[in-house]
């Protein structure tokens, strides 16, 4: 999103550039020819004249014109909101990550790509204790605690209902091991309290390493096997594809 208002800026402060060269420039020479009949001094008043109401009157076009791209950029910029980032979380929603994902597997041909896949331990008891409202903030809370606790530059996205992803760049399957560690250990800690009630939660964790010839949907079907090899080993933990 940065990089769109980047480019926007960019092509606007050219545009404004442009038009205004262009339309003192063209209005400065025509100015200039159709005054040779006046003495220097007129005509340089003239030309000059011209040249500033020119300016003055492209400049308030340019104006006009830009607070409505600016418009329609807020607009563009909130569909695009809407259409790739989970609407409660604010993390990056299935369509986004898969896109995402997807690029950052074909590109991936000189590092290695790690996957954790996580889910909340239980969470169905947090709504029919607390509530739905609570279920809705501990994901919240969750979301925000995978975001810090993963790793710089890494992928975090909220798949559905109680189900995040983490898609980052490693060294090898050890350097994993420790990522979802500190994620465990992270969500393990992350409680908090809710209407004055306190409500905490632990995750478990399926992890993959993305191999040559791997596609997206096989990175995620291996670190959903071993989701569900850490959920029946007693949850709070996380396990590793074979």
């Amino acid at each position: 999103m940065q990089d769109i208002k980047k480019r926007f800026w960019k092509q606007q402060i050219r545009l404004i550039i442009v038009v205004l060269a262009g339309a003192i420039g063209s209005t400065m020479l025509g100015a200039w020819l159709t005054s040779a009949h006046l003495d220097p001094a007129a005509r340089v008043q003239t030309v000059f004249t011209s040249a500033l109401m020119s300016a003055i009157v492209a400049s308030l076009l340019l104006a006009y014109t830009l607070r409505q791209t600016m418009r329609y950029l807020r607009l563009h910029l909130k569909v695009r909101h809407m259409a790739n980032c989970d609407d409660l979380t604010g993390l990056a929603n299935r369509r986004s990550f898969t896109e995402q994902a997807t690029a950052r597997l074909a590109v991936a041909a000189s590092v290695k790509i790690g996957l954790l896949l996580v889910d909340i331990d239980w969470f169905k008891r947090v709504n029919d204790t607390f509530g739905h409202e609570a279920g809705d903030e501990t994901l919240v809370h969750m979301a925000n605690t995978l975001v810090h606790a993963a790793p710089e530059g890494a992928l975090v996205a909220r798949l559905g209902g109680e189900e995040f992803t983490i898609l980052c760049t490693i060294e090898n399957e050890s350097q994993l091991k420790d990522i979802a560690e500190t994620v465990r250990r992270a969500g393990e800690a992350a409680g908090f309290i809710y209407r004055g009630d306190p409500i905490g939660v632990t995750i478990s964790l399926g992890l993959s390493v993305a191999r040559p010839g791997d596609t997206l949907s096989t990175l995620l079907n291996r670190a959903d096997r071993a989701l569900y090899d850490a959920k029946n080993r007693g949850r709070n933990r996380f396990a590793l594809a074979a």
